[in-house]
């Protein structure tokens, strides 16, 4: 299908139109064009209003799902030359949506022509093909089906860029991708960079998931010796111990999903070759930038070919090939291996940069750079070769043995961008031992071998050691398990009360709101201290303690000493001097952090208004237009920008760039960095161009008490507003409502209450279960109530009073009424849950027809499985099953729930049926529950595990022909039975 065939008619008339003028005008150029384009999608919606603090809090969940298409317009960035053609959608992640090579109008990057959002995110909605962009914790990252800033631009150099970017507010870091077209070459780049913008460690990971067309005899291109798993497991690549080439698609046709991390060899590139298509792909960096190489599939059963229409219509399935900065995408159990999570330092900027591209007519694929694809292979004694150009050549092609004299090829290629040369030349080496330049550009040294890295921990390597401890605790704080790290922490520090690391360690988790109180911080600091004088950690979070200059200069002073706090502590001495205004002082602090991190961005924003404070504008204006060019995304610059210029286009462009998801945020941030520096008139500012939010309203009056000014009446305004999806999480956030906790306002007390508790739960303030007993909010809100269900979830008693209070509020909330009937059935009233979920469902049962129920199609799936769960419970096996058979789920990833309801169903059906004497109904059931019906979400896997219902149904042959069962069969069965099998076994004693 053609990347285009979506268009409107009355697109596909302007570029009809235009086509003559753009050829004539764009030969050995590159252009950029935004477009709005209609297609096809299965949109997301349902929010959830729960807060849920952890992990990507404040993030929250979207819960709703549908196969019932509507037609939308999307914003799409295209990036074209003469050789390729490269969409990307802003407004969904920022995904590099597809790519097409154009003289065979071939999609080297998966183009989905539909969206169809499905649940597979750490917050639901995704959707497949095209480049994702994940940055800050495992999984697929908060942004991914979100919009996010973006910026064009045309550079010096005739390429083009898109600049895309978003914050994680989980972690308080920034990412920006630039993604560049050349004006003369067959690749596209993507530069990413990403900075912490905090003042302490925060986790660290980075993936670019790729997705490509699974068909037309795919091999993959990842040269290594291994493949290492989520947890580290270890296995042999590329061929496994059966001798399948695992490095070809379709001879994944065994087990389950996926997921191959291939390492062992020094390799800039990874590809695939579509044989069938005589098409290729390359994604390449230098080894260092991007160690981790992935092959992500689905699962060539029904297991994960289920997939394939949940998530396109006509594109087909895809595999995912992926780089990451690490080498695997690290699971918890992981931490036991070599291949542990690692941290990303403070105000620590990181950037590299990928090339992808097509390669046409090669046959295979071994090598390939920017410059040029190579396919190279020795057959009954010839070395034959194929060459793709990627980039216009005219130099040598020279092949050689190294230290000795043989040249088997020397030619000049004279080739233009995806001109295709091959040849053959008697010859009868390796490959691999062939040294291989382009010109002076090296290709291959000659010299293959492995990485020789351990890729197993010792076995006797003991984990309870003090060392082992300490080695778990950071490996956890990496993965933001950070009660576990102190769990740990704690444990290490047991051992040895003077490890100053594991109390610095500690101290930071205090201290950065992840685990309880900031002052407990203070005693462990000051013990490392007490060991050793220049730790770098200590000083500098004891620095940070400080909140003056005085007190904070013979810290941080200290904390410089180490390069990798050098920066952070001359930028936190930058700080104190702007909040005492002395911005001579401040000014030489920030060109010592500045000299000892140049990417440092905080640095660089403060160099701005250092220079703006000191009546330097034209010297502020030349750093703006410096930082805007590196960072276009940078919104601070182009605010302090509008402070200097004063210009309405200035400010039209600062608040109009400003278009990612929850955009008051962005504000919110920039307004918090000045007031950071008691700049709060400059922060006031800010918030005049936010968008009406609670948070921004709160905030607004709290800088204008800083200013003397009244605020009060926003405080009132935003006491008053909905307090869906507010989820305060910044460190000064507690602080805004202590004095509405006092107000004779009861509806503002009771908010302001709710609020506090809120952001106490999410900075580890105080212990929110003493909240909850002490002084609860009593507002007329259900989701706080479900949240206060989940914190006391070990009193019965007060879990019911909340749940009751949730359902009283709001009784159509699908949200109560599941978790209140889960707790009725868990309690000992199944008819009491029964009712309140069939009370829910009344219209969908009365017909199994969506249309006329009412409710949209996730709450049917969703409490339709839930009410055949509870008529299970009820013993109502054949209307439970009734219940199932009308549901079309749409699952999340790896969901199987709704067909082990499913089976269990059909065997305790079969064994009612067998106490009633009814063997052959009996039988028939038991082969139904050897099915897997699709509507449940789940597809058949290989070798599924029916050995209990086929002993049952030999079971019921022999009753009906009057056998004899032999014992030897159940002995057997029994053997490898799971108690929760031999639980249903026992149904038909």
């Amino acid at each position: 299908m053609s990347p285009l065939s979506f268009l409107a008619p009355k697109q596909w008339l302007f570029i009809g139109l235009m086509l003559g003028l753009f050829q004539a005008s764009t030969a050995q150029n590159a252009v950029v064009r935004e477009t709005t384009q209609t297609l096809t999608t299965y949109p997301f919606s349902d929010p959830d209003p729960v807060p849920k603090p952890g992990r990507i809090y404040p993030y929250f969940r979207y819960d709703g799902y549908t196969d019932k298409p509507v037609m939308k317009d999307w914003k799409f960035i295209e990036l074209e030359n003469d050789y390729i053609k490269v969409y990307i959608t802003p407004e969904i992640g920022g995904k590099i949506w597809g790519a097409y090579e154009k003289s065979t109008n071939f999609p080297f990057i998966y183009f989905n022509h539909v969206v169809k959002f499905r649940d597979v995110a750490m917050r639901g909605a995704w959707t497949s093909g095209g480049i994702e962009i994940n940055f800050g914790d495992i999984g697929h990252a908060p942004t991914v089906s979100a919009p996010v800033d973006y910026f064009t631009r045309t550079n010096a150099d005739g390429s083009v860029s898109c600049f895309l970017g978003a914050w994680d507010w989980s972690a308080r870091t920034r990412w920006m991708v630039e993604v560049n077209l050349p004006k003369d070459k067959a690749y596209f780049t993507t530069k990413s960079h990403w900075y912490n913008a905090t003042a302490f460690e925060t986790s660290y990971y980075h993936w670019m998931n790729a997705g490509f067309k699974a068909a037309g005899n795919l091999e993959f291109v990842f040269p290594g010796t291994n493949y290492i798993g989520h947890d580290g497991e270890v296995g042999p690549w590329p061929k496994d111990s059966l001798g399948r080439n695992l490095n070809f698609y379709e001879q994944n046709n065994f087990g389950t999903y996926k997921s191959y991390h291939v390492l062992g060899k020094r390799t800039d590139f990874y590809g695939g070759f579509w044989h069938d298509d005589n098409m290729g792909f390359v994604r390449y960096s230098p080894y260092h930038e991007k160690l981790g190489k992935k092959i992500w599939i689905w699962g060539l059963s029904r297991e994960g070919m289920i997939w394939e229409k949940l998530l396109t219509d006509n594109d087909g399935q895809y595999v995912e090939l992926q780089s990451g900065r690490l080498f695997n995408q690290a699971a918890e159990g992981s931490m036991y291996s070599p291949f542990k999570h690692v941290s990303f330092m403070p105000y620590t900027h990181d950037s590299w940069t990928e090339y992808w591209f097509p390669v046409k007519h090669t046959r295979g694929l071994t090598h390939a750079t920017p410059e040029i694809a190579l396919n190279l292979r020795v057959q009954n004694g010839w070395l034959k070769w194929d060459a793709c150009a990627i980039s216009s050549l005219n130099d040598t092609l020279t092949m050689s043995v190294p230290f000795t004299r043989d040249v088997p090829v020397k030619r000049l290629l004279q080739l233009k961008p995806l001109e295709t040369v091959r040849d053959s030349i008697r010859w009868s080496g390796e490959v691999e031992k062939l040294a291989i330049k382009i010109g002076d550009e090296l290709i291959a040294d000659g010299q293959p071998t492995a990485t020789r890295r351990p890729l197993a921990a010792p076995k006797e390597f003991d984990w309870n050691s003090e060392y082992g401890l300490y080695t778990q605790a950071k490996d956890l704080a990496n993965q933001r398990k950070y009660e576990e790290a102190a769990t740990y922490l704690k444990k290490v520090i047991e051992k040895n009360k003077y490890h100053a690391d594991a109390l610095a360690d500690l101290g930071e988790l205090y201290l950065n709101f992840k685990i309880g109180w900031q002052g407990h911080a203070l005693p462990l600091i000051k013990q490392a201290l007490a060991i050793n004088a220049y730790h770098p950690k200590a000083n500098y979070l004891q620095g940070m303690m400080e909140w003056n200059m005085v007190g904070s200069l013979d810290y941080f002073g200290v904390a410089s000493l180490h390069s990798a706090y050098r920066s952070p502590a001359l930028t936190q001495l930058a700080i104190r001097a702007i909040r005492n205004q002395e911005w001579a002082k401040a000014d030489e602090f920030v060109q010592q952090a500045i000299e000892a991190n140049s990417t440092n961005f905080d640095a660089l924003q403060l160099e701005i208004v250092v220079a703006r404070k000191r009546g330097k504008n034209a010297h502020a204006l030349k750093l703006i237009k410096e930082l805007l060019f590196k960072d276009p995304l940078n919104h601070f610059a182009r605010f302090e920008n509008t402070l200097i210029t004063n210009a309405e286009d200035d400010k039209k462009a600062f608040s109009g760039l400003i278009k990612s998801e929850l955009p008051h945020e962005t504000y919110l941030e920039i307004a918090l960095w000045y007031n950071k520096l008691r700049l709060f008139e400059e922060g006031l500012q800010v918030l005049e161009y936010a968008p009406k939010e609670v948070m921004v309203l709160l905030w607004k009056s709290e800088l204008m008490s800083q200013l003397s000014k009244d605020g009060k009446q926003y405080q009132m305004e935003a006491l008053k507003m909905s307090p869906e999806r507010v989820f305060p999480f910044r460190d000064g956030d507690t602080g805004l409502f202590l004095n509405a906790l006092s107000s004779s306002d009861k509806n503002a007390a009771e908010m302001g209450s709710y609020y506090f508790f809120l952001a106490a739960l999410a900075l580890k303030q105080v212990d929110a279960k003493n909240i909850l007993r002490v002084g609860e909010p009593e507002i007329k809100y259900a989701p706080y109530y479900l949240l206060k269900a989940e914190l006391l979830k070990d009193n019965k008693e007060e879990v019911l009073k909340a749940l009751e209070k949730a359902y009283e509020i709001d009784p159509k909330s699908w949200r109560v009424v599941k978790r209140l009937a889960e707790f009725y059935a868990a309690n000992g009233e199944l008819k009491k849950a029964i009712r309140i979920n069939e009370e829910k469902l009344t219209n969908y049962l009365k017909t199994k027809k969506v249309e006329t129920s009412g409710l949209p199609e996730h709450e049917i799936y969703i409490l339709g499985q839930q009410r055949a769960e509870l008529l299970k419970q009820a013993g109502r096996y054949k209307e439970a099953l009734e219940v199932l058979n009308s549901l079309t789920i749409l699952p999340n990833e790896g969901a199987s729930g709704a067909h082990k309801l499913y089976r269990e169903l059909n065997i305790r059906y079969a064994a009612t049926l067998n106490q009633q004497k009814k063997y052959r109904e009996a039988f028939a059931v038991l082969e139904q529950a050897e099915k897997w019906p699709e509507n449940l979400g789940s597809g058949e896997p290989y070798n599924p595990d029916n050995r209990l219902t086929w002993y049952l149904k030999k079971w019921m042959t022999q009753k009906l022909t009057k056998q004899e069962p032999q014992p030897a069969d159940i002995t057997k069965l029994t053997k490898n039975l799971s108690a929760y099998e031999f639980e249903l076994l026992k149904l038909f004693q």
